[in-house]
């Protein structure tokens, strides 16, 4: 049966904060090395397979971005054996302005610790503006 899991919903905290220090090397060692692991952001482009690209990408985009915030204000996770998932709010700020982002995270525990595979953030656009030209051909 699964579980809630508040050490998995700790190990999404602290990579978050890994990734506002632009702590590279612990984001890193809490994301899977498996050939399987993927990373979509929120922008259409951020499409990343791979420990290498994931990594490359998260380097490039916080020389890109310049100063962007990422918060979690709240995350549940859960767990059955050695896999685990979450899904949370929390937002991204830059000049001062925030906008909220959806995220969700698979884990599986190798050698202990608990390594992100699959993570996705989005931004929820409204379905009356979906067919807007601004998201044409987006994703």
């Amino acid at each position: 049966m699964p579980e809630r899991s508040p050490e998995i919903e700790q190990v999404l905290r602290d990579t978050l904060d890994a990734m506002v220090r632009s702590d590279f090397d612990e984001v890193g060692r809490r994301t899977s090395g498996d050939a399987c692991v993927l990373s979509i952001g929120s922008n259409a482009r951020e499409w990343m397979e791979g420990h290498d690209e994931i990594m490359w990408g998260l380097r490039e985009e916080a020389t890109s971005e310049g100063d962007l915030g990422i918060g979690l204000d709240d995350v549940k996770a859960f767990r059955e054996g050695s896999v685990g998932w979450a899904a949370g709010h929390g937002y991204f700020e830059m000049e001062g302005r925030r906008v909220a982002v959806r995220m969700t995270a698979v884990l599986h525990q190798e050698d202990g610790d608990w390594k992100v595979l699959q993570s996705h953030a989005s931004i929820g656009v409204p379905n009356e503006q979906m067919l807007d030209p601004m998201f044409q051909g987006a994703g």
